[in-house]
């Protein structure tokens, strides 16, 4: 399954209830963050951009990780806002664009981005297949996108899952999609106690 819904608040966060959640998640995940931005390895002269960009904590760290353009796009307004009020410095000075987008319509051009980051939201792409070879299109050949997921497979994520509706693919699963959407090469780990899935893919 590579479809999920997009309604709950986990999925497009909204009104004071969302903001309160995307201001949890930018404390909660710090951690997963952390891990899971050296499997990038950003260099100061790359572009990044960061999808489903939340509470605009990844994107902070992006800006302190490279000099050029870091971007972001979430399909949740309230979360725009949030990420750029966190980041209204770099905004400001042009550095930094949020843009209210899905991921299977990224406003950018082609082979614009040298990395791409997608943190704890692969889980409610509408089709995730449609969305891998969305970011692919942006990335130059050879960029790279990174996945971080919290869940390492449905199984792990149980209760979530079904509460959810989450469609959560194991490393195997979204490799195979990230393939299929056009990346020449798909490595995956897990976090060796925590079990958190790290995905990266070169386009």
């Amino acid at each position: 399954m590579t479809k999920a819904p997009q309604d709950s608040q986990f999925a497009r966060p909204r009104s004071l209830t969302g903001r309160l959640l995307l201001r949890g998640m930018n404390k909660g995940h710090r951690p997963l963050h952390l891990w899971g931005l050296e499997g990038l390895g950003v260099q100061p002269d790359e572009r990044v951009i960061d999808i489903g960009c939340g509470g605009g904590a990844i994107l902070k760290r992006l800006l302190g990780l490279t000099r050029r353009e870091v971007a972001g796009i979430d399909h949740s307004a309230d979360a725009v806002r949030t990420s750029l009020a966190l980041n209204r410095a770099a905004a400001e000075t042009g550095r930094l664009r949020v843009l209210e987008a899905s991921v299977d319509r990224i406003p950018m051009r082609s082979g614009y981005f040298d990395a791409a980051t997608a943190f704890e939201t692969l889980y409610f792409w509408p089709d995730q297949l449609a969305g891998l070879a969305e970011v692919h299109r942006v990335l130059r050949p050879g960029g790279r996108l990174l996945i971080i997921n919290d869940y390492a497979s449905r199984e792990a994520a149980g209760f979530w899952a079904d509460r959810l509706d989450m469609s959560v693919p194991d490393g195997e699963e979204l490799s195979a999609l990230a393939s299929q959407a056009g990346f020449a090469k798909v490595d995956w780990d897990l976090h060796p106690r925590r079990g958190w899935l790290r995905v990266l893919a070169i386009a």
